[in-house]
């Protein structure tokens, strides 16, 4: 079964209010990881898991969230000849106000080298280190802020994080927000 689908289902019996709900109040991590958990669940019913496939079910989770909570974000682009998969907000505030950028990466991969590869890329255009997030199957250190898919799956706590981080900062004044 395609993992779109899979995922989209799940979402669907959550419904998108209760999910808009919590992220409201906060407290978007335990659906979150429920959605994903359950995501996971159903495609290890027909065929063995992989790490890249835990990582894509999170990457298309986040853009579901970050369009539910109309938090602002460029997805699947390149800036600079760099491939990024999300920037919060957007390219454009990441070229004049690196600072107030977050660049989300969700590597297809467990080598630590590609990792670490892929990081010093996103370095070349957000020289913030703390602003490069990165989205894993297992932790790892490498210096960046990491969410992992397995164990405590504190990927479930990158929506929040965004919230806050976003509260803060200068947005465009045509942007109207859920949260």
């Amino acid at each position: 079964m395609e993992l779109g689908k899979i995922l989209y289902d799940i979402i669907s019996e959550y419904g998108e209010q209760r999910i808009l709900s919590d992220i409201i109040q906060g407290e978007s991590a335990e659906i979150i990881k429920s959605i994903f958990e359950q995501c996971v669940s159903n495609i290890e019913k027909d065929s063995e898991i992989k790490p890249d496939t835990r990582v894509t079910i999170a990457e298309g989770l986040s853009h579901y969230l970050l369009t539910l909570a109309m938090i602002p974000s460029k997805r699947k682009t390149t800036f600079q000849s760099v491939e990024i998969d999300i920037a919060v907000p957007d390219t454009i505030t990441l070229g004049t106000s690196p600072q107030d950028v977050i660049v989300i990466l969700f590597p297809k991969t467990n080598d630590i080298n590609v990792i670490k590869s892929q990081i010093e890329d996103m370095k070349k255009v957000q020289p913030n280190q703390d602003n490069i997030w990165v989205v894993l199957d297992e932790g790892m250190k490498l210096g960046t802020k990491t969410y992992t898919l397995k164990g405590t799956v504190t990927f479930a706590n990158m929506i929040n994080d965004l919230i806050s981080f976003t509260s803060g900062k200068k947005q465009s004044k045509l942007k109207i927000f859920k949260i």
